[in-house]
């Protein structure tokens, strides 16, 4: 009697399965990765924004209605919606001058990011 050697037996099936899935496993973990850091280079580009409109709306006020503050804006990244807090502080150099500083925060599986903006505004 003659045996047959040319079909997989079951062992080979299961190994190959188990190396694909493995395999598998693994690029999922990457696309995981590739997505996490996408959304934060998302929400960082974002938060650069915010704290330029911040920034500019604070230059555009009068010298003497400069005050601190903080407020939470909302915005859309890829189809979410995302919190970003923003902080801004007001620090008086000198009579005709302020330092003011924008810092804007999001946070992204637990953990807190955040972007910092300072200029100089002078009186009139």
């Amino acid at each position: 009697m003659k045996l047959n050697n040319k079909a997989f037996t079951l062992v080979e099936v299961l190994i190959a399965i188990s190396i694909l899935t493995i395999g598998m496993l693994g690029a999922l973990e990457g696309l995981l990765l590739y997505t996490q850091y996408n959304i934060n280079n998302l929400c960082r580009d974002e938060s650069v924004k915010i704290a330029e409109q911040k920034i500019n709306e604070l230059r555009n006020i009068s010298y003497s209605s400069l005050t601190s503050g903080s407020t939470i804006i909302r915005r859309k990244i890829k189809n979410f919606e995302r919190d970003f807090s923003v902080e801004w502080s007001v620090a008086t150099i000198s009579i005709n001058s302020s330092s003011v500083e924008v810092n804007v925060k999001w946070t992204i599986m637990n953990k807190e990011w955040s972007h910092a903006v300072r200029t100089i505004i002078n009186r009139g």
